[in-house]
């Protein structure tokens, strides 16, 4: 790939969308009105630009989608048909991957997306499900990779500090996962994590039969998808959604991994009404403490207590050091009863709202530990939505706390930060202080008189008088210079 002209063709395609965001961005931080229609085109027309770009910029701005601090609500939803809207690469330049890892693929696809697409295949006989990568396309993310490195620094013409700063963590952390995702065998390690995890769950997983670092080759496990009509029609709606949402949210909250992309098209139902989950190219893991900082952190929103929100996201360093702490707490108070309105809780719609405009204006850092799991909850919200459309996200969170004694953990969490607060308070009114003057304290006379009531209260047994002298001698310690 002719790098020079590869660079022309991105100028070419996004400086207009570029300079185009750059004048919405200072507009809307200047507190003026940028209307939802303005939005929404731009939007569309940044997304348009990157999927013509291909595998590269088509998954990045599938990391975009999540990054509420570098992108505006109406971006961030624009950006989520990047994980539909993939065309197919030529059945004839992704058919000799097949062919190298022993399989007869046909030209039936199943799905297509940035990096790869899964096609009807046989394997020594048996029909299987295929997935291979597009063609070419570790040499394109190179290319592009150092391109957009090269072009990063350009930035700091346009936009403010934080912005730039925010899009080198994602250009740096994409550059360097993105090719983990090109590996079949990486895919099939979380598969089969994930597998053991769901074991006491009503779920199928079509079983890996070989993996290669550009084929992955598995059983053809064929389900109603969980939104048709034939889903939905066989189930009933309250309780599927309710089953599809403890599949994806149990081992966010108490497994090591998380399946990250319970979006429709990754899931099914069959006759028998099991649940069948495909695809584990995006999986996450959160360490135990961030876990319950998380559960704090959506029990606080809930709850309206936007000191304690400020605190938690101050805990989970997703606050700039140089941040007013006492503005977020307005800031978040204002729009946490904008959100909630006359009803008492929020849907799980308004937190998402309410986390981009905060991320968008104030400033913060959208931590990378919590990137995934805030694009995870959005998108299993909209599919719970789908198939329910009465589905309360908020409600069955709580329900499933409970349940699992989620809230409990939090609420130990919490009553020790309060513990450490006080403690360290404590402390810190022991250190003594810098004395103003060098004239002698006469401290020590009411030191001695607290002193004398300990063998006072041994040769009298009279508890009342040592307590009275003591509480002279402090008398006296406090009054005294």
């Amino acid at each position: 790939m002719n790098t020079f002209s590869r660079t022309l063709t991105i100028v070419r395609k996004l400086a207009p969308r570029v300079l185009k965001y750059r004048d919405i961005r200072n507009r809307i931080i200047e507190g003026k009105e940028v209307s939802e229609t303005e939005l929404e085109r731009e939007a569309r027309l940044f997304t348009d630009a990157l999927i013509s770009l291909g595998p590269t910029f088509i998954k990045f701005g599938q990391v975009l989608s999540v990054r509420a601090d570098v992108l505006p609500d109406s971006y961030l939803r624009e950006l989520q048909r990047l994980q539909d809207e993939v065309p197919p690469a030529p059945f004839e330049e992704v058919k000799t991957y097949a062919e190298e890892a022993g399989v007869e693929l046909t030209d039936k696809v199943i799905a297509a997306a940035s990096l790869g697409q899964v096609h009807i295949g046989y394997f020594q006989g048996q029909i299987v499900a295929v997935k291979v990568n597009r063609p070419r396309v570790e040499e394109i993310l190179r290319t592009d990779i150092k391109i957009m490195k090269r072009l990063l620094p350009f930035l700091r013409l346009i936009f403010d500090s934080s912005f730039v700063e925010s899009i080198k963590i994602v250009v740096d952390l994409f550059s360097k996962r993105i090719f983990d995702e090109l590996d079949y065998t990486k895919e099939a390690f979380y598969h089969d994590k994930i597998q053991e995890e769901l074991k006491d769950f009503n779920v199928k997983i079509p079983k890996i039969v070989k993996a290669t670092k550009k084929v992955l080759i598995m059983e053809y496990l064929p389900g109603y998808k969980i939104t048709s009509d034939e889903a939905l029609r066989n189930n009933d709606r309250r309780a599927l959604a309710w089953r599809v949402f403890k599949v994806f949210m149990v081992p966010l909250f108490e497994e090591k991994y998380f399946h990250a992309d319970p979006h429709p098209g990754n899931i099914s139902v069959d006759e028998n009404g099991s649940l069948i989950l495909y695809d584990f190219g995006m999986v996450g893991s959160i360490d135990p403490e961030t876990r319950i900082k998380l559960v704090r952190l959506y029990l606080s929103l809930s709850r309206g207590d936007a000191i304690m929100v400020v605190n938690v996201l101050d805990q989970l360093g997703a606050i700039q050091p140089f941040a007013n702490r006492d503005v977020l707490v307005k800031g978040f108070d204002l729009m946490i009863r904008q959100a909630k309105g006359e009803v008492e809780q929020i849907e799980l719609e308004d937190f998402n709202r309410l986390a981009s405009q905060a991320f968008y204006k104030f400033p913060l850092r959208l931590p990378e530990k919590l990137a995934l799991y805030l694009r995870m909850s959005g998108v299993l919200e909209g599919t719970c939505k789908m198939i329910d459309p009465d589905f309360d996200f908020v409600q069955n969170t709580v329900r499933l706390m409970q349940e699992e004694r989620l809230a409990r953990l939090a609420l130990i969490d919490e009553l020790s930060d309060y513990f450490r607060t006080a403690n360290n308070a404590i402390k810190a009114s022991m250190l003594r202080k810098g004395e103003p003057s060098r004239k002698r304290s006469k401290k020590w006379i009411g030191s001695l008189i607290i002193a004398i009531s300990l063998p006072l209260y041994f040769f009298t047994n009279d508890a009342y008088l040592a307590i009275l002298v003591s509480i002279l001698g402090l008398s006296i310690t406090l009054s005294l210079p």
